[in-house]
């Protein structure tokens, strides 16, 4: 079997990497949407801080602890028992 050329290869990375982001766009949006739209959009957050992991997948980082606690709450406050913002009396 002829073996790929450089070319192809490079192709095929670059090709692996844009569906890796957009599969990460995709995912933050789906998880936290007002809170990603907020941050400027999903594509905005992968295209300014998003990185290949070595593993086939991406990852964003640096991101502030802020923005990633505003997603988690948005993303976890529909399961909550008591959403609301009451302290025990």
């Amino acid at each position: 079997m002829p073996r790929s050329s450089s070319s192809t290869d490079i192709v095929a990375t670059m090709l692996r990497d844009l569906i890796a982001a957009e599969a990460l766009a995709g995912a933050l949006a789906a998880t936290a949407p007002l809170t990603v739209a907020a941050a400027g959009g999903a594509q905005a957050l992968v295209a300014q801080r998003g990185r290949p992991t070595g593993a086939w997948f991406w990852s964003i980082s640096p991101v502030p602890d802020s923005l990633w606690e505003s997603m988690a709450d948005e993303h976890q406050r529909p399961h909550r028992s008591n959403p609301g913002d009451d302290e025990p009396a």
